[in-house]
């Protein structure tokens, strides 16, 4: 998942940035408020290796059921669909909700299907993508892990938009690999300093649609390196988003420099590229699939 964010704060891109800022808390409030703090008897018991529930795989097995009768879907990703039912809180109605929604924005760039780990794998761009989009990171101050990114140099083509999709959903999944992460929430940061350097290709607004869309519950979303003009700009905007989000929502949504986002996680944990060490991880690929191969299979 990469994040194609309008830094400009010109007249013309007024109401889409307030549409964007308004879809970003919509699309988060449920998440949130489904994470209001409390622990569940299963995430004292276990908060190590990830372990279902029988009510997590009672939903997990009607979402599927539902999905494939109702949808048509010839596959449902078991991995992807597991995640998406304990972010929602094993709420049957919400993992739908948010498993369809997801699907309708990847469908514009002709993903109809979150394809199987395999498949998605085997796209040989996937593994660059990673590279250049993604920045390895550790855990914050609470144990959970930090999801950070930092937008690369260049924008995400109309021919590159499926391997886009495939990078997000297997960094995403391994992101929300452990017990914490997955149950708890994560620490959400995204780079915006250098969007404004790119130039506009057509398709940025599918592709926000596309970011905005995965089932997430972020604990803070730190949206770094703004400008002060923008940083103003957007603020202003956040007060005119409130008619329509909670504030609940709104007040999880940070502007910071770059550098108020380091100081935000432990520097252990903050990519290398702004002075932190990572995580101590030394390939994001490598560290991807290793998350990965411990999120257990549910049995459907």
């Amino acid at each position: 998942m990469t994040t194609e964010a309008t830094e400009d704060a010109d007249t013309k891109d007024t109401t889409t940035t307030t549409m964007d800022l308004t879809s970003l808390g919509n699309s988060l409030e449920n998440d949130i408020l489904n994470n209001n703090g409390t622990t569940t008897t299963n995430e004292k018991e276990n908060n190590g290796s990830i372990i279902y529930s029988d009510d997590e795989l009672d939903v997990m097995r009607k979402v599927k059921q539902r999905l494939i009768e109702e949808d048509g879907l010839s596959y449902v990703n078991p991995k992807f669909l597991a995640y998406t039912v304990i972010v929602s809180k094993s709420r049957l109605d919400d993992s739908l909700d948010k498993y369809r929604k997801f699907l309708k924005a990847t469908s514009k760039s002709d993903m109809k299907i979150v394809e199987s780990d395999e498949e998605m794998w085997n796209d040989p761009s996937v593994e660059s993508f990673l590279h250049e989009k993604y920045c390895p990171c550790g855990v914050d101050n609470d144990g959970r892990q930090i999801m950070w990114i930092n937008g690369g140099d260049n924008a995400i083509t109309e021919e590159m938009e499926k391997t886009s999709i495939r990078a997000g959903i297997l960094y995403t999944m391994a992101i929300h690999s452990d017990n914490k992460s997955l149950r708890e929430g994560i620490t959400f940061v995204i780079d915006t300093s250098k969007q404004g350097l790119k130039p506009k290709i057509g398709n940025e607004s599918r592709v926000q649609k596309i970011n905005q869309s995965y089932p997430l519950r972020p604990q803070a979303i730190y949206l770094a390196g703004s400008s002060m003009a923008t940083r103003i700009f957007i603020n202003g905007l956040i007060k005119i988003a409130s008619l329509f989000t909670k504030q609940k929502i709104l007040s999880r949504i940070k502007f910071v420099t770059i550098e108020q986002a380091i100081d935000c996680v432990p520097k252990e944990s903050a990519p290398t590229y702004v002075g932190g060490m990572a995580g101590h991880i030394e390939d994001v690929v490598q560290w991807t699939k290793d998350r990965l191969q411990v999120l257990p299979i549910p049995e459907l």
